[in-house]
Order: structure tokens, then sequence, then C-alpha cells
């Protein structure tokens, strides 16, 4: 009898919105292995409405944090935390090569990018860029000639289903120069623009690497008038200088401020605290933006929390109605603070205010944390919404 060879569909007593809502509340690792049952199953897995379906799906269910560690070695160890606690760490890192020195300038829908000031050769004036998804171990590797300082900024727009790459350069190797020039690497053209900004930037310094959230890349900057923040849109490809919360006179009672998100909108977390450590001070600010304006007028600041404590706490981001902080214990001898010691992760729940103490055994505050959640997307252009 002659065989014939028939293709693997799926069970007729399994409808395909059974399958998808089962298949959506499964871990990528296990999706992975499920794409290779039949075709029907991989092409199910593999299509855009389904990976947009689990996205927002393991983003409203299990929001995790993605930390990064410093190793001896000057490369990077990564882990992620869910949202039952539990820390699994990373597999199948990209090219560790290029992770030496590497910095990770942001995550959005699962896609990590990061930042290589690796050098393979002593005049090497080249920066590599890494746009990796740890779910599913894929990633591709920009390199970007230069010769300046650079900061950098990672985002997403849903016009569009773009996710760009913004490099500012500077005219030396200090922030405190003058912006020479703003390049854009779209991972939907696979190719760089560059950007013009007229005279908005002049003056305008910019000590760390941006946040992307809501379709816009947000920096916190600084000049001869104090603070405020840039904003760079990604669908219009528009500068925009947003006033900040914080005046100038209480900015030199602050060590730094961190950018968040809190309740889908953009937020500012402040730190301050007394003079000798006796509490740390935590204003968690959300902004509001008028899209039918254009004046300054346009964002808002609202102050939402206000939390002190006794403790010497640097906040990092919101996540699940708390504010992830790094945590130094302080010590003192009589009335003086005679050093401050390290010691993991501290959770400031928003609503009670109570501190739950989280410690990695191999690892003290040396980290950057982001948040994260896991997902199907590839690292070459696909069109998903925003979470």
């Amino acid at each position: 009898m002659k065989q014939v060879e028939m293709e693997c569909d799926s069970p007729p007593w399994i409808p395909q919105e059974l399958l998808r809502s089962i298949f959506k509340r499964l871990p990528v690792r296990t999706l992975i292995k499920w794409q290779c049952v039949c075709k029907d199953w991989k092409d199910l897995l593999n299509g855009p409405s389904f990976i947009q379906e689990h996205l927002e799906y393991s983003g409203h269910e299990n929001p995790s944090l993605l930390f990064c560690f410093p190793t001896i070695h000057e490369t990077r160890e990564f882990c992620t935390v869910d949202s039952e606690m539990q820390v699994l760490p990373v597999e199948s890192l990209p090219l560790i090569e290029f992770l030496r020195n590497a910095i990770v300038i942001g995550s959005i829908n699962g896609l990590v990018c990061v930042k290589s000031n690796c050098k393979f050769k002593p005049n090497d004036n080249f920066i590599n860029i890494i746009l990796w998804n740890p779910a599913i171990s894929k990633f591709r590797v920009l390199t970007k000639e230069s010769n300046f300082f650079v900061n950098m900024g990672f985002g997403f727009c849903s016009i569009g289903g773009d996710y760009k790459v913004v490099i500012i350069t500077y005219h030396s190797y200090a922030w405190t120069s003058w912006i020479h020039q703003v390049e854009v690497f779209s991972l939907s053209t696979y190719s760089w623009k560059k950007v013009e900004f007229g005279r908005l930037l002049d003056g305008v310094q910019i000590p760390f690497d941006g946040f992307g959230t809501n379709g816009a890349i947000f920096w916190s900057a600084y000049n001869g008038n104090g603070h405020f923040l840039v904003s760079y849109c990604i669908a219009t490809e528009e500068f925009a200088l947003i006033p900040s919360p914080i005046s100038a006179t209480e900015l030199s009672h602050f060590l730094r401020c961190r950018l968040s998100v809190y309740d889908n909108k953009l937020a500012l977390l402040s730190r301050t605290t007394s003079g000798n450590f006796e509490y740390t001070l935590i204003d968690l600010w959300v902004m509001e933006e008028r899209k039918d304006s254009i004046s300054e007028k346009r964002w808002s600041w609202t102050k939402k929390y206000s939390v002190k404590h006794p403790y010497d706490l640097h906040p990092s981001l919101v996540w699940r109605n708390m504010i992830v902080c790094k945590y130094f214990e302080v010590l003192r001898e009589g009335n003086n603070v005679s050093k401050c010691i390290v010691d993991g992760v501290v959770l400031v729940n928003l609503t009670t205010y109570e501190l739950k103490r989280f410690t990695f055994r191999r690892y003290g505050v040396d980290f950057e944390v982001f948040n994260y959640v896991e997902s199907l997307i590839p690292v070459d252009q696909i069109h998903i919404k925003e979470l």
C-alpha cells in the first residue's frame, strides 16, 4: 500500500480560539518547543496577531524585571525576576565579547537594546549596538562608526510599528560639550539617518542615556536655567523641551532623577536625603500631556507619592505599584556617618509604604534594572503595538 504523507493539522475538536487562549498563557520557552509540533501551530505562534496577543497577556499578568550585573571579567550577567519573585538566569547571552563594559539602554516589548563599549583594536572608533530578545535568544548587532562621546535612546512607536535607536553625538569626550549631531536607526528600514534639531539643543547637557515610552524617548537634561527633559517623538522626528517638576533651587539637593513609567504615563523619581543620611525622601511625579496645545503648558506634572524612610535608598524604577530601589546600609560612629555598605534591593510599596528586602546572593547594588516582559517579538521588523 502506498503511504501518503499528510501535514499535521490541529485536532479538529480544538477550536483555534481555544488554542490561542491556551498558548498566550504559556512561557516563550514552551511555545518555541511547540512550534515544532506541526506547521499549523508554527504559523499560528509566529503570526503577528498572536505575538501581539501573547505580549499583551504577558505584560498584564506577568510584568517582570531584567537585571544586568557586571562580572569580574568586565562582561555582563543577566537574570529576570517575575511577578512571583522567582529569579531566573538568562541563558544564551549574545556574543559575550560584545558584553564587555556594556550598558543596557532600554527594554521595550521584550526587546533589549545594549550599547557595547568594547574595543577590539586600540584605535577602534566603532560603537556596537545589540538589539536582543532574551526570551527567544535572538539578536542583531549594529555597528556605527563614531569618534565622539555619545548618549543613546531606544524607543518604539505604534504608528508604523517601528523601533528606533537614537545616538546623540558630542564634539568632545565630555557631555558638557555642545551637541554635534543626532542620528536615528530605524529597524523597519534597517538604516540610519540624521535628524535636524536647529538651535533647540544649544547649551543643553544630557548626562545620561534616554528612556523610551509612549512613542517617544526622553532624556534628563540641564542648562544654565536648571533641570528639564528633552523629548524626541519617534513618529514626527521632532525634539521638544519639557519643563521639570524640580526647580533649580531644589536641584542642588537631588543626587539624581530617574525616569520610569507609572499608570502608562511618563514618571520621574526624585531622591533627596537629609544632611547626615537620617532619611531618604523619594517623590514620584507623573506627567500629563495635552495633545491640543503647543505651548509649555502642554505638559503638567502631578506628585503622586512622597515616600520617606530612615534608609539610604536610590530609586531605579516603578514596578507593579512598587518602587525598586538600591539599598545602602549606613554605618555610624556617634553622630557621624562612617561608611555606606551596599546591601541589595528594596521594594517600596506605594500603597502601604512598606519595605521588602530582596537580596541577590552574589551581587550588591552595582546593577542596572529595567521593566521587562517576555515576548516572541523577533529582532527584525514586525508590526506590534506598545504596551
